[in-house]
């Protein structure tokens, strides 16, 4: 819980959402547009999905806004974070 007076920073969901939502657009039409799978539209509105660079691109592209919009949201995945490395296979 935040102290009295102190804002929160929007999370990606609810930017999103809230794009979304003033776009008048369905979670499919969104998915539609920004051709990103609905279930990962709906990870992502849920915060259960941390978006990668590139969906935020398709996001901002599809709802007709700048990155900026999502800056304020500190979980986005930038292209700079090496990717999640594999596990190795047993020697045989």
């Amino acid at each position: 819980m935040c102290p009295a007076g102190v804002a929160t920073m929007p999370t990606f969901a609810d930017v999103l959402r809230n794009l979304r939502t003033e776009a008048g657009w369905t979670q499919q039409q969104l998915a539609d547009k920004s051709g990103i799978p609905i279930s990962s539209i709906r990870g992502h509105e849920q915060g259960q999905r941390v978006p990668s660079w590139a969906s935020v691109v398709k996001l901002a592209k599809a709802l007709g806004v700048s990155t900026d919009a999502f800056a304020e949201c500190d979980e986005v995945k930038g292209e700079d974070e090496p990717p999640a490395k594999m596990p190795k296979r047993p020697k045989k």
